[in-house]
């Protein structure tokens, strides 16, 4: 092989790198990291896949890739994450590359590098603890960031045989360990994976393609293998165990409530964990050819600023009146909309306005897939809505979500028409990702430092 093909590894190289030199400095957390490493001294595979799954969780393909890692040890997780790490988004630009093949050259120059420099600075885009929860803590990434690489490999092996009807036999066949592997890690990854195959099939068939039996077994099969997740005996039993230890009231709470509940925390994540996604989607709108209208130009701008405030410490419409909770600790007193001051209330018809906003615009350039991709989007956090531990399973719950909100990005971007336009949003992207740091800069050090 020449030089010049080795040259496209080089940015991939440098991500590893710097992902392992990140990870030297991680251990073990003294939580649920420490309870892994003593079930697996003192369980055989097979005890603890059916002690799991009788007892806590249905996920046993998330959960065999924790006893495999926890076996190991910390240094086969740390060259393993730092792989799985530099493969995310390295998947996510292939699959966006193979449904706009024009919009990167033959020969990779500067111009052609930017799109996938902007994926990979999707981790520097999202929260400092989003991204620590599901990329950097142990079991966290194990389970998230695994799956998700894992979910994409499938989808990337599989998309030639929805986007043209080839019959690919082997990329389907190779795909579907992957497959598998996602759809019982964790759930909102295998219900994204499932609307995935049924899309592809739905749409295929709407346009009179023929689909290829295998991906009609395929998907059957993954639909089954998350049916025995859901079905686990031991997901009812954690249910109840995390009710009675982060949220007793769950149980009591009426339907309005829980709808309630469930609006505020997503809305609030939006405003606060996924504002810059936000932001970044309105930003493309606006330099795309297709924004003509002066109102839907004034709208887009308008929500681009006020989600913007909060990096610079304006956090009114980004507070829903659920700050003070910390996902590590149970709450004393429960959110409701009696607690709700008028001004949480203004912040949450705002971000759902901003939100049915970003639909439109979706709908508008990238058509009903693209708008289909986001109420998937949506859906993969609004799962929570049937967990007690809505408050604290942490912000790793967001990270599917903005990685598919980075995808959404990418193919807006290739619609803006000019050059100019194009280094206007690259720009405008490079000072979020910037500024995102600095804003998180104290709290990103405390983590690393172990506090």
């Amino acid at each position: 092989m020449c030089l010049a093909k080795y040259k496209k590894l080089i940015p991939l190289g440098v991500i590893f790198l710097a992902a392992f030199a990140v990870f030297c400095k991680i251990n073990y957390s003294d939580g649920d990291d420490a309870f892994f490493d003593s079930c697996v001294k003192s369980m055989s595979f097979l005890e603890y896949l059916k002690e799991r799954y009788l007892t806590w969780t249905g996920r046993i393909g998330g959960e065999t890739a924790i006893y495999v890692t926890f076996t190991l040890g910390i240094w086969f997780w740390r060259v393993a994450n730092a792989f799985m790490v530099t493969m995310l988004p390295t998947l996510v630009f292939l699959i966006f590359k193979k449904i706009y093949p024009s919009d990167v050259g033959a020969k990779p120059t500067w111009s052609d590098l930017r799109p996938f420099l902007l994926t990979c600075a999707g981790f520097l885009l999202m929260d400092v603890v989003t991204f620590g929860h599901a990329a950097v803590w142990v079991n966290g990434s194990v389970f998230y960031t695994w799956a998700w690489v894992s979910a994409l490999l499938c989808i990337y092996l599989t998309l030639d045989c929805f986007i043209s009807g080839t019959d690919s036999t082997k990329k389907i066949l190779a795909s579907i360990p992957f497959g598998l592997f996602a759809v019982s890690s964790i759930e909102q990854i295998g219900f994204f994976l499932l609307a995935y195959f049924a899309g592809g099939i739905i749409f295929n068939k709407l346009q009179k393609r023929t689909v290829s039996s295998l991906l009609y077994v395929e998907s059957s099969a993954l639909l089954a293998v998350f049916a025995i997740v859901l079905a686990a005996p031991g997901n009812s039993l954690r249910i109840a165990a995390e009710t009675e230890t982060w949220f007793p009231a769950f149980k009591e709470l009426s339907v309005g409530e829980h709808a309630f509940i469930s609006a505020q925390w997503l809305l609030s994540s939006f405003a606060n964990e996924s504002k810059i996604f936000f932001a970044l989607i309105w930003i493309a709108a606006l330099l795309s050819a297709a924004s003509k209208s002066k109102p839907v130009i004034v709208t887009a701008a308008l929500f681009s600023a006020v989600a913007l405030l909060p990096l610079a410490g304006i956090t009114p419409l980004a507070d829903m009146g659920i700050n003070y909770i910390d996902p590590a600790v149970r709450p004393e007193v429960f959110p409701s909309l009696a607690q709700a001051t008028p001004m949480n209330i203004l912040a949450m018809i705002w971000w759902f306005a901003a939100t049915a906003f970003t639909l439109f615009l979706i709908q508008k350039h990238l058509g009903a897939k693209g708008a289909i991709l986001f109420i998937v989007a949506i859906l993969c956090e609004a799962m929570m809505f049937f967990s007690p531990t809505i408050y604290a399973s942490g912000e790793r719950v967001f990270y599917v979500t903005d990685w598919i909100l980075v995808f959404i990005i990418l193919n807006l971007v290739s619609k803006i028409p000019s050059e100019k336009r194009k280094q206007i949003f690259f720009s405008l992207a490079l000072i979020l990702t910037i500024l995102n740091e600095v804003t998180q800069a104290s709290e990103l050090l405390a983590k690393l430092n172990g506090n």
